[in-house]
């Protein structure tokens, strides 16, 4: 009879602790998680630009995995959004130290400059941001809507109502003023940010004027119906 070649043993696997290279020891995950995102959001922007940045950047930047960065903030837009919040929070907590004075221009002013102070503080990442956020428009309509619910915040605060039609003009208007304050601003290389302070009282100054001319319309027009109405009466 033929003898029958035996199969070879097959190798035995290798121990799974044998050779198992040690895993690296993680950094402990920031306490914040939406701070730190938008933190390492704004560190992208001043080093690298806001177009290219990816989720999976601004999350490896933070210290975070996507998982968590991804329940603080879902998406890029809502990020920014958060930045405009935090500047609302910081701006309104600085009430309780530093009170409101004045008239309702002055209020304004006040509170507009306490926001482009915030700004100031991380300006390189703003300034790119700003610059460059025209080229992604879904996430600059997003920054856009939250930047007027902010503003109508800021009338509210200087004790403005910001109801009705009357309201909608002053939110108008008051969001044309920010405009013309971040276009200063993001020019503006002065330490005391002079020149964004004289771009707002412009235009605030221009915004009473405004204002006045409306009022005064307003009760000319309220008087003339007054008087029609006696005459026709008569």
């Amino acid at each position: 009879m033929a003898r029958v070649a035996k199969k070879p043993a097959p190798k035995r696997a290798r121990s799974a602790s044998k050779g198992r290279r040690p895993q690296p020891r993680t950094a402990r995950p920031p306490a914040d998680a939406a701070a730190a995102l938008r933190d390492a959001l704004l560190d992208l922007c001043a080093t690298q630009g806001w177009c290219d940045l990816s989720m999976a950047d601004i999350a490896e930047r933070a210290g975070l995995d996507l998982a968590t960065a991804h329940q603080a903030y879902p998406t890029k837009a809502a990020i920014l959004v958060g930045l405009v919040q935090a500047i609302d929070g910081a701006v309104l907590r600085s009430l309780s130290t530093e009170p409101l004075e004045g008239g309702a221009r002055d209020r304004l002013f006040d509170l507009l400059m306490r926001r482009f102070d915030q700004l100031q503080k991380r300006r390189d990442g703003y300034a790119n941001l700003l610059c460059e956020l025209p080229q992604t428009p879904l996430e600059m309509a997003a920054m856009a809507c939250q930047m007027r619910r902010s503003l109508r915040l800021m009338l509210e605060s200087a004790g403005i109502s910001a109801s009705g039609i009357k309201g909608a003009l002053r939110l108008q208007g008051l969001v044309a003023i920010h405009l013309a304050g971040l276009r200063a601003w993001v020019r503006d290389d002065s330490a005391d940010l002079a020149r964004t302070m004289a771009e707002i009282d412009k235009r605030l100054g221009q915004a009473a004027r405004l204002n006045e001319m409306l009022v005064a319309g307003i009760k000319r027009a309220e008087t003339m119906k007054a008087e029609g109405m006696k005459s026709a009466r008569a």
